[in-house]
């Protein structure tokens, strides 16, 4: 069985990362800003608390002068399901073909139905994840891993079975390495936001990067010898 070197993958997503680095950071940033609607917090709750240095009242005061608009919360997070979807074909096709994209119209093209697809499995993913975290930790950690690159396959024409059931098999015997790679992609996210913070825009393209690298390394290392052939 072919191991996955997370160095040789690493590079490999920093150099795609630095050649394609535009579109897919206003994507990222673009995504940063869906995913915080209908999310705001009372200002004036918050100044008139001072400088009361109790983390606990802090805490208190945090959550009472939070304001959620659940109407806006639902549509962003139905538009950030979409600009996932469009990016991570984006990812692949760049990944492919050298080029995320032929012109502008096709990026925002999709199929309707493989849309609602990778909506579904989006959602049961992050289900399962938050079950198995519930208990205990380890098995959120497990399942998070096998069942990693279910949404990224529903992108690429697989029904919803066959999301979840590919990517069980895929990972198949490579648990370790690709646990190694999320503790890899935690350090990688850490120094981008040390980088004034801005530099976990570029970060998430590098990690975004390693999961499409690795998902095709895995397709390939799982092929038959005469579809290596073919290929």
């Amino acid at each position: 069985m072919k191991q996955l070197s997370i160095g040789d993958l690493v590079s490999r997503a920093w150099d795609l990362a630095v050649k394609h680095w535009p579109i897919f950071v206003l994507l990222t940033f673009v995504s940063s800003i869906v995913e915080g609607m209908g999310i705001t917090y009372d200002e004036d709750l918050l100044l008139g608390l001072g400088q009361n240095p109790n983390p606990q009242v802090l805490a208190e005061a945090m959550r009472d002068a939070l304001v959620l608009n659940y109407p806006l919360i639902s549509v962003g997070v139905l538009l950030s399901l979409y600009l996932g979807f469009i990016a991570w074909r984006l990812y692949v096709n760049a990944f492919l073909t050298g080029r995320p994209y032929e012109s502008v119209a096709e990026v925002f093209k999709v199929d309707l139905n493989q849309l609602a697809i990778f909506f579904v499995v989006e959602i049961v993913y992050g289900i399962i994840v938050a079950l198995g975290t519930c208990a205990f930790v380890l098995p959120g950690i497990f399942l998070g891993i096998r069942l990693w690159y279910a949404p990224l396959l529903a992108t690429q024409g697989a029904s919803f079975s066959e999301a979840f059931s590919r990517s069980w098999e895929l990972t198949r015997g490579h648990f370790w390495e690709l646990l190694l790679m999320g503790l890899t992609m935690i350090g990688i996210g850490i120094l981008g936001l040390c980088a004034c913070c801005v530099g976990i825009y570029f970060a998430e393209v590098i990690i975004n990067f390693m999961v499409v690298l690795s998902l095709f390394f895995l397709k390939d290392a799982d092929a038959k010898p005469e579809d290596q052939f073919i290929a």
